[in-house]
């Protein structure tokens, strides 16, 4: 586990219940993700808040807490690991001026300094390209075999450590969770990153989901 020191992130000291916010190190479709520290240890750890409006959803909220308790289960060198989870306090909406909404959920997890994989496609040789496929593929192999598929496998959420000798899997369960709180027959549709998304996911086939939907 690779945690940044106190002192080497420029901390801007915003509160988030036991934690303060530093800066934000990166966005995505389903929100931002902040550099922060717990209060009473000093430990660096990111903090992602979920954004839009499933993420005030009360299916979403429900299915993203039984996500969570599930992907809190995986032990594994390769899957980022998740700490804690919450919602948003008044005192965080009001520090941002609405950035953060008070009342969107969030998760606490490992802080992993070295970015995603994204700019590094095309870029990284053959030996460095089959290490990180050879770790992604033994993380999947342990959720897999704990009954969780991730269904969002893409660059983005492939993290590596700053001296590129970890690989994190992230996101575990989020586009589960975001898929229990889409309305009606949209439960059944696409539900991923269209480029990335296997046959059974574009088709919206969700009872052909299993461990190969990830490959």
């Amino acid at each position: 586990m690779s945690h940044p020191g106190t002192s080497d992130l420029p901390w801007a000291g915003i509160p988030f219940g036991n934690y303060q916010l530093g800066r934000p190190v990166g966005t995505g479709g389903m929100g931002e993700v902040w550099a922060a520290r717990h209060q009473p240890t000093g430990v660096g750890v990111a903090i992602k808040v979920l954004t839009g409006l499933a993420a005030t959803n009360r299916v979403f909220l429900s299915a993203f807490r039984n996500e969570i308790r599930a992907c809190a289960g995986l032990e594994h060198p390769s899957v980022v690991r998740v700490f804690d989870r919450g919602e948003v306090p008044e005192e965080t909406d009001a520090a941002t001026r609405g950035r953060l909404t008070v009342g969107s959920p969030f998760l606490v997890m490992e802080f992993v300094g070295g970015g995603s994989l994204q700019p590094l496609c095309g870029r990284l040789s053959w030996w460095e390209t089959r290490q990180i496929l050879l770790r992604v593929l033994d993380a999947l192999a342990h959720a897999h075999a704990r009954g969780l598929i991730h269904r969002d496998i893409k660059p983005e959420n492939v993290l590596l450590t700053a001296d590129r000798t970890e690989v994190k899997l992230t996101d575990f369960g989020l586009a589960q969770a975001m898929k229990r709180a889409a309305p009606g027959d949209k439960e059944k549709g696409l539900v991923g990153t269209p480029r990335y998304m296997a046959p059974e996911q574009v088709r919206g086939e969700w009872r052909d989901y299993g461990p190969w939907t990830d490959f």
